[in-house]
């Protein structure tokens, strides 16, 4: 059986990590551009849902959203857009992020056009547990946050709230949403995002 000396092999194992490291680069520069297309892509998708468009393809979902949205002109500190919604009105994109149980959650938040009333939301999160605090991707979570105001009776702001029931206090029912059970920290999480939504006129 033939031998090979020490400096032998070394030569060989960096020849070798040396070659698995320039294809791995390869492929990962490849694929950065079509990495970053589906990561806008699913930002588009959540925009859409938010503001009411249920059945975009993914195919549609680029060329549709830049041609009902624009971003605001000017905002470097924060994502924000212009949008006509679903219902023909026109509407203003948040981005807001928080953070969950076990790592960042975030979402966008559609606006009526001055900013007091919520349109629509769409949630999303990292590494929530199934069946609780990753409830804040559903529609049920989502969909109680429609038309709820971002200011109390007294013209002050107050944002939506998510409490707990039995919890509620003296905030009104279309200044809070329902929290999720079993889902406490989950649920701060939004409602301490939802506390920076409002919107300089």
């Amino acid at each position: 059986m033939r031998k090979f000396s020490n400096r032998y092999i070394f030569l060989y194992v960096s020849a070798l990590v040396l070659l698995i490291s320039v294809m791995l680069t390869t492929v990962s520069i490849g694929l950065k551009s079509k990495r970053e297309a589906n990561v806008t892509r699913e930002k588009y998708q959540q925009i859409l849902k938010a503001a009411g468009y249920k059945d975009v393809s993914k195919k549609n979902t680029v060329s549709f959203f830049q041609e009902i949205a624009k971003p605001e002109k000017g905002d470097k500190t924060s994502e924000k857009y212009h949008i006509r919604c679903a219902d023909g009105n026109l509407g203003m994109v948040v981005r807001v992020q928080g953070k969950g149980l076990w790592g960042p959650i975030w979402g966008y938040v559609v606006l009526s056009e001055d900013g007091s009333t919520i349109k629509g939301v769409s949630f999303a999160h990292k590494s929530e547990t199934p069946g609780l605090g990753a409830k804040i991707t559903e529609d049920e979570f989502a969909n109680a946050f429609i038309g709820k105001k971002l200011y109390d009776q007294n013209g002050a702001f107050t944002s939506v709230r998510v409490v707990k029931k039995g919890q509620e206090g003296d905030i009104r029912e279309e200044n809070r949403v329902d929290a999720i059970s079993g889902a406490t920290i989950t649920s701060k999480g939004v409602d301490e995002m939802m506390g920076k939504l409002k919107i300089e006129n």
